[in-house]
């Protein structure tokens, strides 16, 4: 029978002993990695965060960062450009309100233009009538006149006789009562 070497059941029982610590180890740490990782926490991108942080381990972490920072420059540049055509959407809104607002500041002075030319229109109107009106009183005789623009409003009968040539003026007003033809006269003089 050959006798058993110490050393070699020390080498047996040391890699017994390695292999009862280092499997369910390694079993325990993939448990962790899948339960973390579908609990949704990126591991290794914690695990890069804090080996940055350590001097010797932070050069072999940063490998990779020129990829991240590619990335971000990537994102950030296509954040500008959607932020770009957002302004410049926002700018073409802009124009078309304020072409609406010209287009409609147009109308506004072009009724008011309509507005001036209706009432000048209208004026003339109501002047060519008050002509026509003082036409016929100063055809009248002045005693049938005088008792007709008595009874009429101070301020229509003072615009007829306006028009009423002066000769025949004087002589409705001798018609009309004293102090109506005194009211009358008063408001021709100042007209």
């Amino acid at each position: 029978m050959a006798k058993s070497d110490p050393t070699q059941k020390n080498k047996k029982s040391f890699f017994k002993m390695i292999a009862a610590i280092f499997f369910p180890l390694v079993f325990l740490i993939t448990l962790t990695l899948i339960i973390l990782t579908l609990s949704g926490v990126n591991v290794f991108e914690e695990a890069e965060k804090y080996t940055s942080r350590i001097p010797g381990l932070s050069k072999a972490a940063s490998s990779d960062d020129g990829h991240s920072e590619t990335g971000e420059v990537d994102r950030l540049q296509a954040v500008i450009a959607n932020k770009e055509a957002e302004m410049e959407e926002l700018q073409s809104e802009s124009d078309s309100k304020q072409n609406q607002i010209n287009e409609l500041e147009q109308q506004v002075v072009q009724l008011e233009a309509d507005l001036k030319a209706a009432r000048t229109e209208d004026e003339n109107n109501k002047n060519s009538k008050v002509k026509e009106m003082a036409q016929s009183f100063q055809e009248m005789d002045p005693e049938k006149a005088a008792p007709i623009l008595q009874s009429m409003k101070q301020n229509l009968a003072v615009q007829v006789l306006n028009d009423v040539a002066s000769e025949e003026r004087g002589e409705i007003l001798g018609q009309m009562d004293p102090e109506a033809a005194a009211n009358i006269a008063g408001l021709l003089i100042e007209d």
